[in-house]
């Protein structure tokens, strides 16, 4: 067990250090904003203080460092509704920990009411749950923006997000520690990254890249890359939060179980992430080097592409270090 031991973290900055950090302008407009949502939208209690300790403002500003405050706002947005969502299923005090039943109908409901909002389904789906609901204005300001092609894929992503937080729930349910192999085929969905990446166009002013684009198998590596970064170093950061709720299901314990050593687990999952991060920026540079002759506009936008996707990463850890959710 890990409860009892002492687990130290090195300084991770520097495996970032190449990489764009950025936070948006509008952080502090953002944070009233999220205060101001979260308020209209959550009952009082517990987990509405506990969100609103978590700074989410300040998430987004750091994910999203460059993008208009109306696109900060609804990406924001998303990020909040995720969290929200998957507490639910997630957590051992969420209200579908253990209810695998309640947790299936509530995934249906949530991708009849997605496919709704984006306007992918004409008819509106009979949904009364109020953290489902809370994707309105999500889905509203994506179908302003998103072509349907487009809105089929941010939904393909959800759905995906879906499918294996059903995988990671079935798994836990049914008690043994995962390995490895099992484990990344579920969280690269679950952790919800994916669905993040789908808007990493919509959060640019005016970016406006081909469908194929995102076809290409270098674009496929950077959302794959950003997603094992990201899902990694939540691991790390939150692995006293996890042993504290007897989490077998992330990196640290499941490693420990195999090495017996926690330092080494946490020295594995740190050269994991160095080595993503260097596969990253290979695939980064053939990416910017396949479009070397495109028109100007076309070049800069793949540039702040790939810079949206570092400023996931970097985001993330730079809100990870300030937040209270860990």
């Amino acid at each position: 067990s890990l409860r009892g031991q002492t687990v130290r973290i090195p300084n991770m900055a520097s495996l970032f250090q190449s990489w764009p950090t950025k936070v948006n302008p509008a952080v502090d407009r953002m944070r009233v904003e999220i205060k101001e949502w979260l308020n209209s939208t959550m009952p009082p209690g517990k987990v509405l203080t506990a969100l609103q300790a978590s700074d989410f403002g300040f998430f987004g500003a750091t994910w999203w460092p460059c993008a208009p405050f109306p696109q900060l706002r609804i990406v924001t947005y998303l990020v909040v509704w995720l969290f929200i969502w998957d507490d639910e299923i997630d957590l051992s005090d969420g209200t579908m920990w253990n209810a695998f039943s309640a947790a299936q109908l509530y995934r249906d409901q949530t991708l009849s009411y997605v496919r709704y909002t984006l306007g992918i389904d004409a008819t509106r789906p009979l949904v009364t749950n109020h953290i489902i609901l809370m994707f309105a204005p999500i889905g509203e300001a994506v179908r302003e923006r998103y072509s349907l092609a487009q809105r089929m894929m941010f939904y393909n992503e959800i759905r995906y997000f879906m499918e294996m937080s059903e995988r990671e729930q079935r798994l836990r349910l049914a008690g043994p520690i995962p390995n490895l192999e099992e484990f990344w085929r579920y969280r690269l969905g679950s952790s919800a990254v994916t669905v993040c990446l789908a808007l990493n166009e919509f959060s640019w002013e005016a970016m406006d890249l081909p469908l194929e684009f995102y076809a290409d198998d270098d674009v496929k590596s950077i959302f794959r890359y950003t997603n094992t970064i990201i899902s990694a170093t939540n691991d790390l950061v939150s692995i006293k939060k996890e042993v504290k709720r007897d989490a077998i299901d992330s990196l640290i314990p499941i490693i420990y179980s195999h090495v017996g050593d926690v330092q080494i687990a946490v020295a594995e999952v740190i050269a994991f992430i160095a080595a993503e991060i260097g596969n990253l920026d290979d695939a980064a540079e053939n990416l910017v080097m396949r479009y070397a002759s495109a028109d100007d506009k076309t070049q800069a936008q793949v540039r702040d592409f790939v810079d949206g996707c570092k400023h996931y990463s970097t985001g993330n850890f730079i809100w990870s270090l300030e937040t209270d959710r860990y």
